[in-house]
């Protein structure tokens, strides 16, 4: 919370997208001093915490069954690449998909409200 209310007082006045990491709290620390700023889980940190539970001879597989997920168009086919990811991966690796689902709306509805053109 005190390096947001500093950036406060050195004149920044809004923050469009903020991507963070998963600390806890600190997407409700950044609604509370910037209050429009869309919060988004960062994808890299989400697949590398992903491919902790992967053995390293299916890291390349998993990693490669993930990205349909994050290059999603929209929030609607990105659910449903996970659904297809959690039907493949959800007998050896539950966790991975139980991950991604616990912040789903942290990680994907900023990506889908904006045009990729």
């Amino acid at each position: 919370m005190q390096v947001l209310t500093e950036l406060c007082n050195r004149g920044v006045a809004d923050i469009f997208i903020a991507c963070v990491d998963g600390l806890k709290g600190f997407p409700e620390a950044i609604a509370t001093v910037f209050p429009q700023t869309q919060v988004q889980l960062c994808i890299v940190h989400q697949v590398r915490g992903s491919l902790n539970y992967v053995s390293w001879k299916q890291r390349q597989e998993v990693a490669a069954d993930l990205r349909p997920i994050y290059c999603a168009s929209t929030v609607e086919e990105a659910d449903q690449r996970l659904d297809e990811f959690a039907a493949k991966w959800d007998g050896t690796y539950p966790t991975i998909s139980q991950m991604w689902r616990r912040n789903w709306d942290l990680r994907w509805t900023p990506l889908a409200r904006h045009d990729s053109k």
